[in-house]
């Protein structure tokens, strides 16, 4: 038996030893890469990336074959993406989901590749193929955009052991809304900021540079997929189109007027009309018959400054519940007051389900698209969705945690209710108009793996606003999470801070760590976002940082990195000050000291100066003409009406 056991112990051995490949060997290159003689897009590019990324790691230019163009003698043939020759090995992309990717060794022969069908609703699968290997089995990492963000292993041989690795996403969409553009929003905040749109690009572009190609951070992180919904908000136009001549198709409001000039592009519907539900549904069986699409939205229009229909037959479709909401009475001409009813999801299952028989009934394929949001957030009580509804989630938040707990109840309720959910949820906002940390990666990896597999299709979250150095760790989290639901986050945190932090791994885990116990605090007691940041709080932060620099002082990448983390938590002290003396100017009842305005001014004019550099020398920390945006309009009730002459004269000195 011993003998056997050893005879079992070498032969294993010697399999994997023949399959074990050396790509690199001191600097030179000992493989090629070979394309098929048309490559798919993904294939191109996925080649690219892997020859740059290779470069980068060994200083060795593998050379890019075609078809049958020959590699050098002795070759190590790395076939990126599907070809006659890896259907040779018995290796074919035809067999292959929408987003699967194959990764396998074979004696003198490495594969990488995906599902690349463009007619698919995933053609990218080489390429998440490429990014792959290249982080599971060569170290490469990519934490956030450019360069700094790139942890790029180096080593003059790239030796590789046997790998044969095959996987598909569970999720068909994993879209990760990615801010970007110098849209109205980030206009005002730049006009606040004192910079362009032609500043903003400048800059933006610079600090997203990388010496490799990589598709950037989202492409790389393998964010893709479509599920081919439409949808939205998707009732603008009611009012201007049928207003005049049928107003008895618009929201009483509670004083019976049924005006909705006050909002006309947020007009709200009689949703239990019959004339509204068929008028709708012609709309969308006429959309469907021009341009063939296989979806349509129904989902109702937000916001506004009009009434919820109250009339009775609405009322009548209401379902009896112990959940209340508050609705606001937008009445034409009186004074606005809120009041408590019970919520209108019933309503609305009933609304989208009439509309949808209509459709259905002249284009059975086609899916309509719904949102669990607004006062229709909450299950319904007792309407099932037509199996043709899909909807979308917008709950689940991780600054209130009864919010949480309750949105993660609905979802599940939901789920009995919708054939197909798909995630639209507005977590990655936490914290957007103030840039501060907010740090909740735990939270989603729970609440992720017991969602994705619960009737989710695919997501829609909204958004990375590109805070880096303050909430970077939850958008790389979350990147990670959407491609496999089931990974350890403790894994993922340890791997994000050894990678990219070496020495200084240790504090800094600790670090984001303290963030997230301080997030849990928002979360547990209500607090505003910057409400933690104390002084005590900002000293034990900096004093983690400071230890991770002193540890990583011989390593000049790590220690950029950390230095990284710092411009982050220093914006946060500033930013928290600002809003420290906020809320103790509120406790004053609103009473504007002399000394609590000088204080204000030297707050505001440091987080001008300060948000300023960050724009310029750390644009990817945090998003500061976002939060210019989002939240400095405060600042005109302490009198600040932005930097002033000596201030700017200063920085334009500086620069």
């Amino acid at each position: 038996m011993k003998f056997l056991a050893t005879l079992v112990a070498v032969l294993v051995t010697e399999s994997v030893s023949a399959q074990s490949l050396r790509l690199v060997e001191d600097g030179k290159s000992r493989a090629t890469i070979v394309l098929a003689a048309r490559p798919s897009p993904a294939s191109t590019l996925g080649a690219k990336i892997l020859s740059d990324h290779l470069f980068q790691i060994a200083g060795a230019r593998l050379k890019t074959v075609r078809g049958d163009q020959s590699a050098a003698e002795g070759s190590i043939l790395i076939h990126v993406g599907a070809s006659r020759l890896t259907a040779k090995l018995g290796v074919k992309a035809g067999d292959l989901r929408p987003g699967e990717i194959v990764i396998r060794t074979f004696p003198d022969a490495l594969v990488l590749l995906g599902a690349d069908d463009p007619l698919s609703t995933d053609a990218n699968g080489t390429r998440y193929a490429v990014t792959t290997f290249l982080e599971d089995h060569l170290g490469v990492r990519f934490l956030w955009p450019g360069e700094l963000g790139k942890v790029v292993p180096r080593q003059e041989t790239i030796e590789i052991a046997a790998i044969d690795h095959r996987f598909a996403p569970l999720l068909r969409q994993r879209r990760i809304r990615m801010a970007g553009g110098f849209g109205t929003r980030m206009a005002k905040g730049g006009e606040r900021l004192v910079v362009t749109a032609e500043d903003y690009t400048r800059f933006n572009q610079a600090a997203a540079a990388t010496q490799s190609t990589d598709a950037g951070w989202a492409g790389w992180h393998r964010l893709g997929g479509s599920l081919r919904l439409m949808s939205g908000h998707s009732m603008g136009h009611m009012w201007e189109k049928y207003g005049e001549e049928h107003p008895e198709w618009f929201a009483m409001a509670p004083n019976g007027s049924r005006d909705q000039s006050n909002s006309p592009h947020r007009a709200r519907l009689c949703v239990s009309n019959p004339d509204v539900i068929a008028a709708i549904a012609r709309e969308k069986i006429e959309q469907i018959n021009k341009t063939r699409q296989k979806s349509v939205s129904i989902g109702p229009n937000d916001g506004g400054t009009t009434s919820f229909c109250v009339c009775p037959k609405c009322e009548a479709w209401d379902a009896p519940s112990e959940r209340k909401l508050t609705l606001t009475d937008f009445s034409p001409g009186a004074n606005r007051r809120q009041f408590e009813h019970v919520p209108l999801t019933d309503r609305y299952v009933r609304f989208w389900n009439g509309i949808a028989e209509r459709v259905v009934a002249v284009h059975p394929d086609t899916w309509l698209t719904a949102d669990a949001y607004s006062v229709y957030s909450a299950p319904p009580v007792s309407a099932k969705l037509h199996p043709n509804i899909a909807i979308r989630y917008v709950g689940v938040s991780y600054t209130k945690e009864e919010k949480r707990r309750q949105n993660l109840d609905d979802w599940d309720q939901w789920a009995k209710a919708a054939s197909k959910i798909y995630f639209r949820s507005n977590l990655l906002l936490a914290g957007r108009r103030q840039g501060t940390p907010v740090v909740y990666i735990h939270k989603l990896a729970e609440d992720f793996r017991k969602l994705a597999p619960n009737r989710m299709i695919g997501t829609d979250l909204d958004s990375c606003c590109h805070n880096w150095a303050t909430q970077g760790l939850n958008y790389y989290v979350m990147s990670k999470l959407l491609w496999n639901p089931n990974l350890d986050v403790d894994a993922l945190l340890d791997d994000y801070c050894r990678s990219g932090f070496g020495a200084g791994a240790d504090p800094v885990k600790r670090y984001f760590l303290l963030l997230e116990e301080l997030t849990n605090q928002i979360a547990d007691g209500q607090l505003a976002v910057t409400e933690p940041f104390t002084d005590a709080n900002i000293s034990q932060l900096r004093s983690l940082l400071a230890e991770a620099g002193q540890s990583t002082r011989e390593d000049s990448e790590s220690n950029r990195r950390v230095a990284f983390l710092r411009t982050g938590l220093e914006y946060t002290d500033a930013y928290a000050n600002i809003f420290h003396t906020y809320r103790e100017w509120q406790a004053e009842g609103g009473r504007l000291q002399p000394e609590m305005r000088e204080r204000f001014k030297v707050y505001l004019d440091r987080n001008w100066e300060n948000s300023r550099d960050i724009f310029e020398n750390h644009h990817f920390a945090v998003n500061v003409a976002n939060v210019a945006w989002g939240s400095w309009g405060y600042f005109g009730r302490f009198g600040w009406r932005g930097p002033s002459d000596k201030l700017l004269k200063k920085w334009e000195r500086k620069n």
